[in-house]
């Protein structure tokens, strides 16, 4: 045997096998494994996984690397072979609608069944060929003018849809939804003025909200598994809750197993109102968490500490819940809360509970939790900061 032949081992591995190692690396090394062997030469030119990443420090020159990220997205796509089922983009630069139009009608072409434009320096408009990509399952767009055309004939694959802080209006939210019929998760993070829409997701499975939203309509989701919705995002949670958002639960939820609820006033009448319709008609719920805050309630709208008992029929149980988590306790309503939920859980496991540290009644809460009535004989209530 020649001692001096070697195996080509780089030049024998399977294309499945190269494909993945080129996914692995960032863009522009995947470009450079051409030089490793002639077989691996146009290899990255097949790839059907692209992520291109690029944020520059602060104060660099934002314009030429924003020449240069443009000038290597179209170098690449321009000799690209085949298709391309994700590409992703997450930069700080400035990026220039006219161009962005020419990569989406490209992908367009390429099969692209997976999109993520991660833009963190300006609010760009979307070029309308992002709506004519049949094959997409996932879209994700941050900081971005999302407007479907007038002639818009829906996403009939789109399963995940993720919009963040972007401009939206409550049309092109409502006729964006309605045109993805298969759409399975929507996540939704408004940080601009109040809005409310209603979603129609007939196969929605996980909504999670984050926003400022003066209605929101559920009534055509009904198959909903999750459900989040955070309140803190924006600056001014009385004006959510005199608007009466999300004030009643229109059909029960059967397959609803999850809620978290963030910013939570126990005061307002509107809010506590909210929570009781939901927990109502989820009867299979299993896991409840709830972060709580405490604004000034206006007098007609404050809530009796007997409510929860009042307001709900006698005969209802939490028959599924077995977690329950609670953050923030800033006064006497949630305490009360909580002890409603205590008494109607026979099968309740845990119960975690944040105590404030700026309440001056941290441990008397604590003792008074630990002595309410538990519906259930096997309930372990822990304390966290």
């Amino acid at each position: 045997m020649n001692k001096c032949s070697r195996k080509d081992y780089i030049s024998d591995l399977p294309e499945s096998i190269v494909d993945i190692i080129l996914t692995k690396l960032p863009i522009r090394d995947a470009v450079r494994t051409s030089i490793l062997s002639t077989k691996w030469r146009y290899q990255w030119a097949t790839m059907t996984r692209v992520v291109f990443k690029n944020h520059v420090p602060y104060k660099s020159d934002n314009k030429l690397a924003e020449q240069e990220i443009t000038n290597f997205i179209m170098r690449f796509l321009f000799l690209h072979q085949g298709p391309i089922y994700k590409f992703k983009l997450s930069t700080n630069c400035s990026m220039n609608s006219t161009d962005m139009d020419q990569w989406l009608l490209f992908l367009s072409r390429k099969d692209i069944k997976e999109l993520v434009l991660m833009l963190d320096a300006n609010c760009l408009k979307i070029p309308s060929h992002i709506f004519s990509c049949q094959k997409l399952t996932t879209l994700k767009l941050q900081a971005s003018d999302v407007k479907p055309p007038l002639r818009f004939r829906g996403l009939p694959c789109l399963k995940y849809l993720n919009l963040c802080s972007g401009l939206f209006t409550i049309e092109d939210i409502e006729n964006l939804i309605s045109g993805c019929p298969l759409l399975e998760k929507f996540t939704f993070t408004n940080v601009g003025d109040p809005m409310g829409f209603a979603i129609h997701g007939p196969n929605l499975k996980h909504l999670i909200l984050n926003g400022d939203f003066s209605n929101l309509n559920l009534e055509h989701s009904p198959f909903l598994d999750v459900l989040r919705v955070d309140f803190r995002a924006q600056v001014n949670v009385l004006r959510v809750w005199e608007s009466n958002v999300l004030m009643k639960v229109p059909v029960t939820y059967d397959r609803l197993k999850f809620i978290d609820l963030q910013g939570i006033n126990y005061e307002e009448g509107n809010a506590v109102l909210y929570v009781l319709h939901l927990i109502l008609h989820s009867p299979n719920l299993q896991e409840l968490e709830i972060g709580a805050t405490q604004f000034e309630s206006s007098h007609d709208k404050a809530v009796d500490l007997d409510f929860w008992e009042k307001e709900c029929p006698t005969d209802f149980t939490f028959k599924h819940l077995k977690l329950v988590e609670m953050c923030g306790l800033p006064n006497k309503s949630c305490v009360e809360f909580l002890k409603f939920v205590l008494g109607r859980s026979p099968v309740l496991e845990v119960m975690r509970v944040s105590l404030d540290e700026a309440y001056d009644g941290e441990m008397n809460m604590a003792n008074e939790l630990l002595h309410f009535q538990c519906a259930s004989p096997k309930v372990d209530i822990k304390f966290f900061d």
